[in-house]
């Protein structure tokens, strides 16, 4: 799916009535899992069907993964330590990195803002994944592309052909950056800086959660082995979490755009993470200038999206555990 289809469907999203259901169409033979969760005025309302698995049906707290959802919450890590002044967002990202540094002609001149807005020419687009028998590499591994990782190496390049290059390997170099300069994992530090304080406790950056998730099917009803794949990738693809929770994680960037007390950012780093740089890629989502912020996310197995409107506060998030019914679902909004 290219980003300019999930546009138009975020748009849709983020204005969609909750008891427009597509998906429950589909949820007839059992097969298909699903939670959606609105904010309107700032009311959460949830509804949820289907099955997570086999013998678990899907309740308000299952978790899905969210895939490239993880990015805004990386994103949103980043900009704590920008808050705390640990960071400075044009400093080139090797001035912080200490286990590692990017490579490539643009490697000693990226900066943290230009991997968060994938503007930086960073190579590797998404990941893939490891199934359950799989050996899982290390980030060092990962970065580098050595077995056993099943990715390529993370470099820098010259951006010939415009600035924006979607890459999920420059969110896994500011997966690195928080870890050296916090000097905790990266699933702690954004438990703790990002999912904790705006309400998203049930989201974690676990590679197999400890409490009921969903096991994912492919776009033609096969499970996955194992239910699920597995990603060390973290910061780019790692995450599970409940439509509430994402639904949460839009809520607090509002939250901080209006300088709201106890926001979790100030208002001038809300403006930037929702002020485009290229292609409508702001610090971490998508931007519709004036109307909507957005992200999208599939692995296999799973697909998500979330989209806020900037002008009511409006909130929209689906999660699903069969790939190609997001799309389903957004269809069903859009006029025909």
């Amino acid at each position: 799916m290219n980003r300019r289809t999930f546009n138009a469907m975020s748009l849709a999203l983020a204005s969609a009535p909750l008891a427009r259901l597509p998906l429950a169409q589909h949820n007839a033979t059992g097969a298909v899992g699903y939670q959606i969760a609105a904010i309107n005025d700032g009311l959460l309302t949830v509804q949820h069907g289907g099955m997570a698995r086999a013998d678990l049906a899907v309740d308000d707290s299952t978790l899905f993964q969210v895939a490239s959802c993880s990015k805004t919450v990386t994103s949103l890590a980043i900009l704590t330590l920008v808050r705390e002044d640990h960071l400075q967002l044009d400093a080139p990202v090797n001035q912080y990195l200490r286990r590692w540094q990017l490579p490539g002609l643009r490697g000693d001149t990226a900066t943290i803002a230009e991997l968060m807005s994938h503007t930086a020419g960073t190579s590797v687009h998404g990941f893939g994944g490891y199934g359950p028998s799989d050996d899982l590499p290390d980030l060092l591994a990962i970065l580098g592309g050595r077995s056993p990782a099943n990715s390529g190496a993370v470099r820098a390049r010259p951006r010939l052909f415009g600035p924006f290059r979607y890459s999920g390997g420059g969110t896994t170099v500011l997966q690195m950056l928080i870890e050296d300069v916090t000097g905790q994992s990266f699933a702690d530090y954004a438990t703790r800086a990002v999912l904790q304080p705006v309400g998203a406790r049930a989201a974690t950056f676990a590679i197999t959660p400890e409490t009921p998730f969903a096991y994912g099917a492919h776009e033609n009803g096969q499970n996955l082995e194992g239910g699920f794949r597995r990603h060390p990738e973290s910061a780019a693809a790692g995450l599970w979490a409940t439509a509430s929770d994402l639904a949460k994680i839009l809520q607090a960037i509002l939250e901080s755009l209006r300088g709201k007390r106890h926001a979790l950012l100030p208002a001038g780093l809300a403006e930037r993470m929702t002020t485009p740089v290229s292609q409508q890629s702001g610090l971490g989502v998508f931007v519709e200038p004036g109307r909507v912020i957005w992200h999208e996310g599939r692995n296999f197995g799973f697909d998500a999206i979330m989209a806020a409107e900037l002008t009511t506060g409006r909130v929209r998030a689906a999660v699903t555990n069969r790939n190609g019914f997001i799309e389903d679902y957004a269809r069903g909004l859009l006029p025909q």
